[in-house]
């Protein structure tokens, strides 16, 4: 019953080696998902949507805020309690198991305007940071 017990054991830490080295990007690269090394910034965007944030929903606008604050494009302290407070302001998260989809749009850093979709989340770095910055004046101005 052991040498099986040792027998089985083995073959598991060999089938668990030859994983290792199976690529683990693999499922990136088919998805179509941009797929970035450190400091490779050559499928990023450079597109500017930050002036369209005062043409879209303030559900949307609280979300990207969202995304802003989590991910500190904007003085987070500060940031944090101006969403807690649009939020509560502009009901871009409803009481109850329903969601806000504009509201999930902007916090998956997603801004849509003007029939397209642009995402804050592949933009370049000064991008990001101006829209964030748009979209925080609009929050703090609406208050």
């Amino acid at each position: 019953m052991k040498l099986i017990a040792v027998r089985a054991m083995s073959a598991l830490a060999i089938t668990a080696s030859m994983l290792a080295f199976v690529p683990a990007q693999a499922h990136a690269e088919d998805t179509g998902a941009p797929v970035t090394r450190a400091g490779d910034t050559s499928r990023l965007t450079t597109v500017d949507p930050s002036g369209f944030v005062d043409s879209i929903a303030p559900a949307e606008n609280a979300g990207l805020l969202n995304y802003c604050v989590q991910n500190e494009y904007v003085p987070y302290d500060e940031a944090f309690r101006t969403l807690q407070a649009y939020v509560k302001k502009t009901n871009a998260v409803p009481a109850g198991n329903e969601g806000n989809p504009a509201y999930a749009v902007g916090t998956a850093g997603q801004l849509q305007a003007n029939g397209h979709t642009y995402s804050i989340a592949l933009a370049v770095l000064p991008v990001r940071q101006k829209t964030c910055a748009a979209v925080y004046a609009r929050a703090k101005a609406a208050l």
